[in-house]
């Protein structure tokens, strides 16, 4: 497939202009990025966590750069959900519509089931969403414990009480601070998610040796950007070797050809976050790239999903 269907794509029943998304938290509530971007370069907007009451975030310093990547601990810095709905969502709602026609993905957070419960019925009810994305993995709360994120048992639970509650395509925002993602995933395809989101940031922490603290506000942060793409990739192979669920990729993509190497570990798409913190306009430039690199190579993003193949035993050398 060539011209403007070539980067067409599938995220379970939903379907896109394109893989191409953006990061939670990274470009919002409202929509704005879109401005800089073509008609059919972004297939999703993504939006920033919203919770059920409203948050002033963590203390600052909430950024710091470091090499490669980016700490941050912004801490779900939201108006809440009621706010959320009488003044974002009409926007939200506009964009969504011709000629723009952007799907948008809401991103409910919560620190019990309940909570969770609350937010997915209120997105629900606004029916201005495309999909719901669960946020179950936000280092930078409570002290980076993630008790929903590092258990199966604890992500079954909430996406089993949040399926309930809607026919919307759900999506599970997965953490990378586990050991196993494997069982984890497992546990939201049990539970009835539509598809994940592979992953959050890296719990990290940077030191000003010299006062003897931690240089953000909170102490640790989340690691973001190029740094931690290797990692992200290995969970997204991780997870696709677990279940048969859509992943969305999440984790240090700046360019085509990153965007290419997650879709060959097994995303469907690929949200862009911390990089597009330096370009507003990136999206339509790896778009581009995109569409370049597929016709250059002969190849589509339907077949050239989960095509990766591994090193067999004999190859690496053991017996």
């Amino acid at each position: 497939m060539s011209g403007p269907q070539a980067l067409r794509c599938r995220i379970g029943s939903l379907e896109l202009d394109s893989p191409l998304l953006t990061g939670s938290g990274t470009f919002g509530h409202d929509g704005l990025v879109t401005r800089f971007l073509q008609p059919g370069d972004l297939g999703a907007l993504v939006i920033k966590t919203v919770t059920p009451a409203p948050r002033g975030g963590n203390p600052p310093p909430r950024l710091v750069e470091t090499p490669a990547g980016l700490l941050n601990s912004i801490g779900l810095e939201n108006r809440g959900v009621d706010a959320f709905i009488a003044e974002t969502v009409p926007l939200l709602r506009e964009l969504s519509k011709p000629p723009r026609a952007i799907p948008v993905v809401a991103n409910a957070g919560g620190e019990s089931v309940d909570e969770y419960v609350h937010m997915v019925r209120s997105l629900d009810r606004t029916e201005a969403f495309a999909a719901i994305e669960v946020n179950l993995s936000c280092p930078n709360v409570q002290g980076g414990a993630l008790p929903f994120a590092t258990s199966a048992e604890a992500v079954a639970r909430v996406i089993e009480a949040c399926r309930s509650c809607t026919e919307r395509p759900l999506w599970a925002k997965l953490s990378p601070n586990v050991a196993r993602l494997g069982p984890i995933a497992q546990a939201a395809e049990r539970a009835g998610a539509d598809a994940l989101t592979v992953a959050n940031t890296l719990l990290g922490l940077v030191v000003d040796w010299r006062r003897r603290r931690p240089v953000l506000g909170a102490g640790f942060g989340g690691l973001s950007g190029p740094a931690i793409r290797p990692v992200a990739m290995r969970m997204v192979w991780e997870a696709r070797q677990a279940v048969d669920l859509p992943i969305v990729a999440s984790g240090g993509a700046a360019t085509a050809e990153d965007v290419m190497e997650f879709v060959t570990a097994g995303a469907s798409a690929v949200q862009i976050g911390t990089a597009g913190f330096q370009r507003p306009d990136l999206i339509s430039r790896i778009a581009a790239d995109l569409r370049a690199l597929l016709k250059q190579e002969g190849t589509d993003l339907e077949s050239q999903c989960g095509s990766l193949q591994w090193p067999s035993p004999a190859a690496s050398g053991k017996v």
